[in-house]
């Protein structure tokens, strides 16, 4: 099975045509923590992703596979870290745009275009990588809210939490 990195791009002229291409992901240390300080994430500290590409019609390609990997990110209420196991399947569709002159408007909605007869790889690995993990992770004890310091009583809804903190009391 062919190896490819986060940075790797398939020309779709070298694929085999009615039959799948697979591609298997290969990182190094270097690249886990790239990927971390790219997203914000305290760590990436497994990925793995095996792709099959597959011609499925004229100037249209087929990536499907399966990502895993486990990351870790802070907690958007305190900070504090959250270990995520991510498991998940990606399915996209690449197409060769039509040539510009022939002013054809076709509607390619759930498709991704093909640039310089070429499909970022790499790209979309790791775009799913990210698309897969939790977008707010909380620890489980999180609160609902905080306030840091004194509130002052003069923003728009200062008379409903007056009102809030009397019923409560």
């Amino acid at each position: 099975m062919p190896q490819f990195s986060i940075t790797s791009e398939i020309n779709v002229e070298t694929l085999r045509p009615d039959s799948d291409n697979f591609y298997k992901l290969s990182t190094n240390s270097a690249d886990l923590r790239g990927l971390a300080e790219r997203f914000g994430w305290v760590s990436v500290d497994h990925l793995a992703i095996e792709l099959i590409v597959r011609k499925v019609a004229r100037d249209c390609w087929d990536v499907s596979g399966q990502i895993t990997g486990e990351i870790v990110q802070n907690c958007i209420v305190t900070g504090a870290p959250v270990p995520e196991n991510i498991d998940f399947q990606i399915e996209e569709r690449y197409v060769r745009s039509a040539d510009q002159t022939d002013h054809v408007e076709v509607g390619l909605d759930g498709t991704e275009p093909i640039k310089n007869g070429t499909i970022d790889i790499g790209e979309l690995a790791v775009q799913s990588l990210f698309l897969a993990a939790t977008a707010w992770p909380r620890v489980e004890d999180a609160p609902d809210g905080y306030s840091v310091g004194d509130q002052e009583l003069d923003h728009p809804f200062a008379a409903l939490s007056a009102l809030k903190r009397q019923n409560s009391e």
